[in-house]
């Protein structure tokens, strides 16, 4: 089977990185697999499988990549198209009717779609998800990576759900529980000063709730004594800093920047805290998960709840409120959550099972000539 993935580029996001796990496994049971780029750049490229046929189409932008990415369709005629994020979706899929190949396009959803376009500045990116509402009915296949995720979907686009369905994404690898052994790099997990260290991953954003997180760490400071890192890098990096110099928390939180492996980390820190306002299905709650990391997260839109089955292996806090934030970092440190239990739950995110229920779609859209219906 030829499946054809079309990405924007492979900036560090989770999508992106979902979506290179994804070839990755596809090309480990033995399928073809090539992916189209409208621009060749991002950290991710160097984990692609060599055996991967990669299509550079030369734009900086997806919209603009829509007539040459018709034309390789036309002329490769892939048996899959698969795409990841909503403008990318949007552009796939009028290539597609423009290519007139018949080609089955499974577009995957990753976040909530109304929470991201309030926030949209890009013009081009807005219209693509306005236009959503329009192109995802003629999709073979919306695949949400959550059942928050799909109900935002549905709401967003008007749509119905004839054409949708939830395939969790793969997540848990051999490679990422091999790294999760290893030494962690930050000083403050290996000096031996016995003072609890939390961690947090993620872009810096307001999405990610990294200001709320800060604000919990002062108060929890004025109980006890705790440390926290935070991973990713961000546009709030600026106002994150005023926060820590105005709070005098510099040498108790550390943005620590981009990590080629967080997961030795996630196995070490005494707790490893989600503090965002809205998710899709959150990578790294399931690496977290994997790394048997004791767990606060919030219970925001969506896919902690999920994750976490309503609290049983993490605790669960609501958005936005630093108080019951504090509350919950002070009980996670005073009694951990099982960390076997946890290690237990990820397994049910595991690339793996990912692949196996990506080819049982491939196989069903190629049987109804990618048409939807089930």
């Amino acid at each position: 089977m030829h499946v054809a993935t079309f990405l924007q580029d492979l900036a560090g996001g989770g999508a992106e990185r979902v979506a290179v796990l994804l070839m990755n496994g596809l090309v480990a049971r033995g399928e073809r697999v090539t992916l189209i780029l409208a621009r060749r750049e991002g950290p991710y490229l160097d984990d692609l499988d060599p055996a991967i046929e990669l299509v550079d189409l030369g734009n900086r932008r997806s919209i603009s990549s829509i007539r040459p990415l018709a034309r390789w369709l036309r002329s490769a005629r892939p048996d899959i198209l698969v795409s990841h994020l909503t403008h990318v979706n949007v552009a796939a899929a009028l290539a597609n009717r423009i290519a007139r190949a018949g080609i089955p396009h499974v577009a995957v959803e990753h976040n909530q779609m109304g929470q991201n376009y309030a926030l949209l500045t890009n013009r081009s990116v807005k219209a693509a998800y306005r236009l959503a509402r329009f192109v995802y009915p003629g999709i073979s296949r919306v695949v949400s990576v959550s059942q928050g995720v799909e109900s935002a979907v549905l709401a967003f686009t008007r749509g119905h759900p004839h054409n949708h369905q939830v395939i969790h994404n793969p997540v848990v690898t051999d490679g990422l529980v091999a790294l999760s052994g290893e030494a962690p790099e930050h000083r403050w997990l290996t000096d031996g000063a016995g003072i609890p260290v939390l961690l947090g991953c993620g872009r810096l954003h307001h999405q990610k709730g990294f200001d709320v997180l800060i604000s919990a760490v002062r108060k929890v400071l004025d109980e006890r004594p705790v440390r926290l890192v935070i991973l990713g890098e961000g546009p709030l990096r600026p106002q994150l800093e005023a926060q820590l110099k105005s709070l005098n928390l510099d040498d108790h939180v550390d943005l620590a920047g981009f990590s080629r492996n967080p997961f030795a980390m996630m196995r070490a820190a005494d707790a490893f805290i989600l503090s965002s306002r809205w998710e899709g299905l959150p990578t790294v709650l399931i690496e977290a998960l994997a790394c048997g990391a004791n767990i606060v997260a919030t219970d925001c839109p969506s896919g902690p709840l999920e994750v976490l089955e309503g609290g049983r292996f993490g605790r669960l806090v609501p958005v936005d409120d630093s108080d019951a934030l504090a509350k919950a970092i002070g009980a996670s440190l005073d009694m951990p959550l099982d960390r076997v239990s946890a290690k237990a739950r990820a397994a049910d995110f595991t690339l793996d099972r990912a692949v196996d229920n990506y080819m049982a779609l491939f196989a069903h859209l190629r049987s109804r000539g990618g048409t939807s219906a089930l």
